[in-house]
């Protein structure tokens, strides 16, 4: 082979196993739901063209509707809650000494453990019989209907979801802040900046890409939160935290309509698109 025609195609080989897996596991699978989404039926019954009837009814779906409006709170509090309480144990834990090396691997240990063993363990901390209420009930008070509760519910499953992913964006800002110049916190000490100025003047501003690039992997990984909630509440109760991504396998597999969940798939991909080009163009801007 022509030694230059190998150079040229060298870079195209080094990344050609990624693009085969990509293509494969992930494009391919979303131009097959795309297509899936403009019919009607499922694979026993068989699919006939359906148009655009599958998004026309997800709007008058107030199942699809409920679900929507749960995600987007759901996304809300904890990209909110994740991005306030990561930035604040990297600030408190950027100094590297022994005491805050196993602080950092303490709280990034939630985010290796499995979705599926997290739902359980608060599962049993939080339940009716569980450690929580043990330790109310021995203290005297009335225990807490965790999970029968629709705000207590709410509220346990974005704890969950804030807890088990808190340690991944930590890491990231530590990365972030350990970027900054410890020169411009000395120069800002020399002319009488308290730490709290410093914090405005000097972490936020300089921190903003980061901020950004946490802010936008929490909610890509909110939108598609699935594991934790369907052990922790299962939707419940009643279908008070049933998220979309919920919505859309009960609709695929125990509903049998394929056809349908993939109509509310792309809408979930267009959403997160939206927000994710949204975010981008925050950034450049900055």
């Amino acid at each position: 082979m022509n030694t230059s025609l190998l150079k040229r195609l060298t870079p195209y080989l080094f990344v050609a196993p990624n693009t085969i897996i990509f293509s494969v596991f992930v494009l391919l699978p979303m131009i097959f739901g795309l297509g899936f989404s403009l019919f009607d039926g499922n694979f026993t019954t068989g699919l006939h063209s359906f148009g655009f009837q599958n998004y026309a009814r997800l709007f008058q779906d107030n199942a699809f509707l409920e679900a929507l409006l749960n995600t987007f709170w759901y996304v809300t509090a904890v990209v909110i809650l994740n991005v306030a309480i990561s930035l604040a144990l990297a600030i408190m834990l950027r100094q590297t000494t022994l005491g805050t090396a196993l602080a950092r691997v303490g709280f990034y240990i939630p985010v290796i453990l499995s979705p599926v063993v997290i739902g359980v363990a608060w599962r049993f901390m939080f339940g009716e019989l569980g450690i929580v209420n043990a330790l109310i009930g021995n203290a005297g008070g009335a225990t807490i209907p965790f999970f029968t509760d629709p705000a207590f519910a709410r509220l346990l499953v974005v704890l969950a979801s804030v807890w088990a992913g808190v340690g991944a964006s930590m890491v990231i800002f530590i990365g972030g802040l350990n970027t900054i110049a410890p020169e411009l916190y000395e120069a800002a000490s020399i002319d009488g900046a308290v730490p709290n100025v410093q914090f405005w003047k000097i972490t936020l501003p300089l921190l903003t890409p980061t901020i950004v690039l946490v802010t936008t992997l929490s909610i890509i990984n909110a939108f598609k939160a699935f594991e934790v909630l369907l052990v922790l509440t299962n939707g419940g109760p009643g279908t008070t935290t049933k998220l979309l991504v919920q919505k859309i396998y009960q609709t695929a597999f125990d509903e049998t309509n394929p056809t349908y969940a993939s109509a509310m798939s792309v809408v979930l991909f267009l959403i997160l698109m939206v927000l994710t080009a949204v975010q981008s163009r925050f950034s450049r801007n900055d």
